[in-house]
């Protein structure tokens, strides 16, 4: 917060220099804050789980926000089929959908391009190894 000669104050926010960072950068902080400001109960994005269509790497030093696209897909996709729901109903089988994340490729911060077709940003945790296909994770 900066305080001008008058006593008036203002909020001013660093961001980040690559424009993916600074979008996820200002998603992640800016935002909730500018929400809390204006009276929004819960300011936070909005968190949904998808399923991972492909493996997705993981760093070992830092949590990271995996730019993807979204579809949808079949439960039975990403499970063995059981013999009990060989008879489903048209209405079961709408229950039977599942958002599907899709990567947008490479994930650079300074790559503008995998930002534009994301439809949203996968929580990656930080570790080592990758997240397996077909993995539950959540993505705002």
């Amino acid at each position: 917060t900066l305080v001008a000669e008058d006593g008036h104050k203002m909020m001013v926010f660093g961001l980040p220099g690559n424009p993916v960072s600074s979008f996820v950068t200002f998603n992640l902080v800016v935002l909730p804050v500018l929400r809390t400001l204006a009276g929004w109960a819960d300011p936070h994005p909005t968190r949904i789980a998808v399923k991972t269509a492909e493996a997705i790497a993981m760093d070992a030093k830092r949590p990271e926000y995996h730019r993807a696209t979204l579809s949808w897909g079949s439960r039975k996709a990403f499970q063995v089929d059981s013999p009990s729901s060989a008879g489903e109903d048209k209405d079961e089988a709408k229950e039977g959908l599942v958002l599907v994340a899709h990567s947008t490729g490479n994930q650079r911060s300074s790559r503008l391009l995998s930002l534009r077709d994301a439809h949203c940003l996968l929580e990656v945790p930080q570790g080592k190894g990758e997240i397996p296909a077909g993995s539950l994770v959540s993505a705002l």
